[in-house]
């Protein structure tokens, strides 16, 4: 009779590892398939389609269809420039490197030698301090305005100053007079949705009813709720009174805008035009450009010296450095107040050009200095091996300051706020990084992951949206998506960053040409890293 023959000890043996590997696989796909979506492999880029979104023809086609026009002769004002004009010259920058066609710099040599005529002095413009800067001037919604009440005969009786850090020049002030020597003011503001009433005012310092015991508020804060309120100015404040005066009349005037030459826009402005130069002094073929590139260097190397002679300050800590907004006193709303770090990392960007174009020590110090000042203030995530920041720093995240602390004659109050920095402005901030890790200034590969995990887990790793509202992950950003772009350097340390990145782009509604302009270039650059 045939009896089956028992298994040995070696096919128990065998039996029993199977068994165990195939569990093992098990449980691997379970932790496959529990993984976020934002870590899916890595697409190869030679994979990407060149769908109609993101190839060199649809590139050509928004160039010429939209980009075409001097914006600047509709609205001359340095914001035109610094938010319109230099993202077109980096796009073309970058269409260039993303094709080596020369087409492209011979535009950013015809619009750059066009910008460089609009500066200030090249105009013979001059701003609220009475000079002509190697700058542009801004003179819409984010300077002080100011606005004098006249009598019958047009003579002075008060002068006014906006207290708000944005759209002063939509502030109205009406003036109805009341019995003889009093009057009644209406201060409003459409595009604040505010109105402040003040009825029976006096002229008279010893009257109840002086208007600088009514209006004036030494704690007016930046920016003024909506509503109708009736003590308490947050509009305004008055600055000069005279003597013996009457207000005799009815009037009704508007706050006019104080123009300002703001180099905070400088960096942002050049930082094309010294890419430009770069590339045109290492290119033999290029060499009929060389004096355009030239001009380029010397009108940059114009403005930082006159504002390194003004606006820079070394500290607070040693071998810290940062740019003011403006002098004291003068009409940007954050006088003598340090830069929010958007604006000095684009002063980075450009000051490590010159430093490379002229050899001129002074633009490496600059840098190095700021950006050991903003690395500083990093604050680590070791949850997702990430960084975070501000959008601003000390005294405005810290203490703040009363008028006492005398620090700005505009803002002359100020309660301090914090909280991670906007992904729109940080889309300019990353360029502290950018620069400074092809320098080997400040950052290193470790720090360039950290960045790249902000922008995967944090920035675009929300599902719901397209992009979080700031560096901490919170919020919808979907009106800040189209900035993103600014963060794809970050590619070289994690090619994530790219894939992320053109996929959103890919499967969004919008179009942008810098955006689209960046994705090719980078393409580029990483098939041949």
């Amino acid at each position: 009779m045939y009896r089956r023959k028992l298994p040995g000890i070696k096919e128990v043996t065998v039996l029993l590892l199977f068994t165990l590997l195939i569990f093992l696989l098990f449980c691997c796909c379970l932790q496959v398939a529990s993984m976020p979506v934002y870590r899916k492999p890595v697409v190869s880029i030679d994979s990407f389609p060149g769908s109609g979104k993101v190839n060199m023809e649809r590139a050509d086609e928004l160039y010429s269809n939209f980009f075409k026009e001097d914006s600047w002769k509709k609205t001359p004002d340095a914001a035109t420039l610094a938010w319109g004009e230099s993202y077109t010259l980096q796009a073309l920058v970058d269409l260039f490197e993303a094709t080596q066609n020369r087409k492209y710099l011979e535009e950013v040599a015809f619009r750059g030698k066009r910008l460089l005529s609009y500066r200030d002095d090249r105009r013979g413009i001059k701003d609220g301090s009475g000079v002509s800067r190697p700058g542009w001037t801004t003179n819409g919604d984010f300077v002080v305005a100011v606005g004098c009440l006249t009598d019958k005969k047009g003579r002075q009786v008060v002068c006014l100053r906006s207290t708000t850090f944005d759209y002063n020049n939509s502030t109205q002030v009406r003036i109805r007079p009341a019995s003889y020597g009093r009057f009644n003011m209406e201060v409003f503001n459409d595009r604040k949705n505010r109105t402040e009433i003040f009825d029976d005012l006096s002229l008279d310092p010893s009257d109840q009813r002086y208007i600088e015991k009514i209006v004036n508020d030494p704690m007016a804060p930046i920016n003024a709720r909506p509503g109708k309120y009736f003590e308490k100015s947050h509009l305004l404040r008055t600055t000069k009174i005279y003597p013996g005066s009457i207000l005799d009349t009815a009037l009704e005037i508007t706050l006019t805008p104080v123009p300002v030459a703001f180099m905070g826009y400088a960096g942002i402005i050049y930082e094309s035009l010294m890419r430009f130069a770069e590339i045109v002094k290492k290119t033999d073929a290029l060499s009929d450009l060389l004096p355009v590139a030239s001009d380029f260097i010397i009108a940059a190397e114009e403005t930082y010296k006159d504002a390194a002679a003004r606006l820079w300050r070394n500290g607070p800590n040693k071998d810290e450095g940062y740019y003011l907004c403006s002098e004291k006193g003068e009409s940007f709303p954050w006088d003598n107040v340090g830069l929010p770090f958007n604006f000095l990392a684009k002063h980075v960007s450009t000051e490590l050009s010159l430093f490379r174009l002229t050899g001129r020590v002074e633009y490496v110090e600059r840098s190095s200095k700021m950006i050991r000042f903003f690395k500083n203030r990093l604050q680590y995530d070791p949850g997702n091996n990430a960084y975070i920041w501000d959008y601003w720093y000390e005294p405005v995240t810290t203490t703040g300051w009363t008028q006492s602390d005398s620090i700005s004659e505009n803002m002359q109050f100020l309660k301090p706020f914090s909280g991670p920095e906007d992904v729109s402005h940080a889309a300019l901030t990353v360029s502290f990084v950018e620069a400074g890790y092809t320098m080997g200034i400040g950052f290193d590969a470790v720090d360039l992951k950290r960045f790249a995990n902000t922008l995967t887990h944090n920035i675009l790793g929300k599902s719901e949206f397209l992009c979080s509202a700031d560096v901490a992950g919170k919020g919808n950003g979907n009106a800040y998506f189209l900035q993103v772009y600014h963060y794809l350097f970050l590619s070289k340390a994690d090619p994530l960053v790219y894939d992320l990145i053109y996929n959103a782009y890919s499967n969004s509604d919008g179009e942008s040409l810098p955006f689209l302009a960046s994705l090719l270039k980078w393409k580029n650059r990483m098939k041949n890293d």
